[in-house]
């Protein structure tokens, strides 16, 4: 994954575009800032036909609604309705040769219940655009015009490799760059001073590619009926004990228990595929992390079904990409050093500087 020096770089070169880009966009070390404007589509009926998925594109992409409608967001506010998809296109629009642009979530969103589930948030070599988005509440939430959605980041886009071996008569190809696998990881977590730091490593496990996290016993629920992006929200803390129901229709405010470092290395975070088989959703698009993130995991778990779940749930695995350029500054964001007890979103505290 490009660091935000390389980025610049790249843009200089031609590389990458990004037009209608924002002020303080490129301040994190491996990602930019992307932006939701104040327009939203919806659909005008309940039943989709998944025919009509490129109509639908194209009706966003050139703001010619048809079969969509066509919501402006006031600057008092718009109510997401639960479970309703508004399709949305970027302010930026981006230009790739020879890297591959990548959008994701911001946790400040995950952590509302709110998932930014793009339409193929992996692009290619050679895309231009904007950035397409769906975007899904899962509570009442109110949202603002010109909302930072989302993180957008760049991969080398890798051809054939001049380094290849050959196993069981079959070629493969090998880079110095790409995901850690877990004999590099648990080289990285060794030494005086490791690239990667797992406080407590009593409940882990760690896979051929990446480390399994568990869940803290608190979890958390917003006692507020509506939701506001721009408030500290109130919650309401529950104890897992010998276990607990979590239902849909709720945002679960929950943490691993164990708390992580990391340098010169991009973390990142997803579910694992066995709760992903009963429907459990652990956050809302929203896995990217950044260099020198230090800190537990935040999550915004959301059932589909009526699940029991239980205290130290292997709930989440991360995973780690080598980082190509220099950073100017580790991470130094709201959710750096972030203690324990506080669960909620800090997409107020965001807003609240940004004005």
């Amino acid at each position: 994954m490009l660091s935000n020096i390389e980025v610049k770089k790249q843009m200089e070169q031609g590389n990458i575009v990004i037009q209608n880009l924002s002020r303080n966009a490129l301040q994190k070390p491996n990602s930019v800032d992307i932006r939701l404007g104040n327009v939203l589509y919806t659909y005008d009926y309940a039943v989709l036909d998944s025919k009509m998925g490129a109509a639908y594109r194209e009706e966003v992409i050139n703001d010619r609604p048809n079969n969509l409608h066509k919501v402006i967001i006031p600057e008092t506010g718009l109510l997401l309705q639960p479970h309703k998809v508004y399709l949305a296109r970027t302010v930026e629009e981006v230009e790739a040769h020879g890297f591959v642009p990548v959008l994701h979530g911001k946790v400040a969103m995950s952590l509302l219940g709110v998932s930014i589930e793009h339409n193929s948030g992996y692009k290619y070599d050679g895309f231009s655009g904007p950035m397409l988005l769906s975007i899904v509440a899962t509570k009442p939430t109110i949202i603002y015009p010109d909302l930072r959605i989302a993180n957008l980041s760049f991969f080398e886009s890798l051809g054939p490799s001049d380094d290849m071996q050959s196993v069981n008569g079959i070629s493969y190809g090998t880079y110095d760059v790409g995901m850690l696998s877990g004999p590099e990881i648990v080289e990285r977590m060794a030494g005086d001073n490791p690239d990667i730091v797992i406080d407590d490593q009593s409940k882990i496990v760690i896979n051929p590619n990446s480390v399994n996290l568990t869940l803290n016993n608190v979890i958390g629920v917003y006692s507020d009926p509506i939701l506001d992006i721009k408030k500290k929200n109130a919650i309401k803390n529950m104890e897992i004990n010998d276990g607990m129901w979590l239902y849909p229709d709720e945002v679960y405010l929950g943490r691993t228990n164990e708390w992580t470092e990391t340098r010169n290395l991009v973390p990142m975070m997803s579910g694992r595929s066995s709760l992903g088989r009963n429907g459990l959703h652990v956050h809302c698009s929203a896995g990217m992390g950044s260099v020198g993130f230090k800190g537990y995991w935040h999550l915004g778990i959301r059932p589909t079904k009526p699940i029991w779940v239980v205290r130290d749930l292997k709930c989440c695995q991360i995973y780690y990409y080598t980082l190509e350029g220099e950073i100017e500054r580790e991470y130094h964001g709201y959710m750096q050093n972030l203690p324990g007890e506080e669960l909620g979103s800090q997409m107020h505290r965001i807003l609240e500087k940004k004005n």
